[in-house]
């Protein structure tokens, strides 16, 4: 049964015994900004309970989910919001995914495609 393009992601177990890994998303205006938080709302609807979600806002602390709980920063660009944000609030990340490996621009006026929700969700969870 063929499941769509997304289907190679099945494979991807993530959640541990100590919880769902956390997506730690930046907040950003611009596209790729918001390509995190949508990527990361997408895996958390194809896979229940398999991941959870983060807002980790520029200036803003965040907190801490638990020592054994995974954390992933997913960001927008090499700027790495995300990633500042989970730092200055003592809050350790084992994975960084960006967005802008994906050869997607950062346009502050840019639209977020389907495609590129699709392919960066794939890139998060290979």
């Amino acid at each position: 049964m063929d499941e769509g393009p997304g289907a190679m992601m099945s494979s991807h177990h993530h959640s541990s015994s100590s919880g769902p890994v956390v997506l730690a998303t930046c907040s950003g205006f611009c596209n790729v900004g918001q390509l995190t938080t949508q990527a990361a709302m997408h895996l958390i609807r194809r896979f229940p309970g398999m991941y959870t979600w983060m807002k980790a806002e520029k200036g803003k602390s965040v907190h801490n989910p638990g020592t054994n709980r995974p954390v992933w920063a997913i960001v927008g660009s090499e700027d790495c919001c995300a990633c500042e944000v989970l730092e200055k609030s003592g809050v350790c990340y084992s994975k960084t995914v960006i967005a802008t490996d994906l050869g997607i621009n950062r346009d502050p006026h840019g639209e977020v495609s389907f495609d590129q929700i699709s392919r960066f969700a794939e890139k998060i969870t290979s």
